[in-house]
């Protein structure tokens, strides 16, 4: 699917989300990845194609800066709610966390930085 997001300065935009991968800012990366408004995408390692684990989520939590508002997660193709572990440590954080399908976790993002939002997406593909 193409999104068509307005010119947003200095930020990442998702530009299109399919089976290949996910455009960001004319960048297509095929392999999960992380992002932000002003967060430098880079690959998420070690999430393969099995179950969003605690140890990817430990390690995604060091890459958000403080300024995040929100983390979204995109879980692939479905919307997949994580196992408690996982609940329990984004909340013991104190880390405001959606979980939902990486398509809608991309037309998410884009709405929220379009609003000035301090965002970062976490994109399993």
């Amino acid at each position: 699917m193409k999104f068509q997001p307005e010119s947003l300065d200095n930020q990442f935009v998702v530009q299109r989300y399919d089976e290949e991968g996910v455009v960001i800012s004319g960048r297509l990366q095929t392999e999960s990845v992380v992002f932000g408004t002003d967060f430098t995408p880079r690959i998420w390692e070690n999430t393969g194609s099995g179950p969003l684990e605690l140890a990817h989520c430990e390690w995604l939590y060091t890459q958000c800066p403080e300024s995040m508002e929100v983390l979204l997660i995109g879980t692939g193709a479905k919307q997949v709610f994580p196992g408690m572990d996982i609940r329990k440590f984004f909340a013991n954080k104190r880390c405001p966390v959606e979980y939902m399908d990486s398509q809608a976790a991309c037309r998410t993002y884009n709405i929220l930085i379009g609003e000035g939002r301090h965002v970062i997406a976490a994109i399993l593909l």
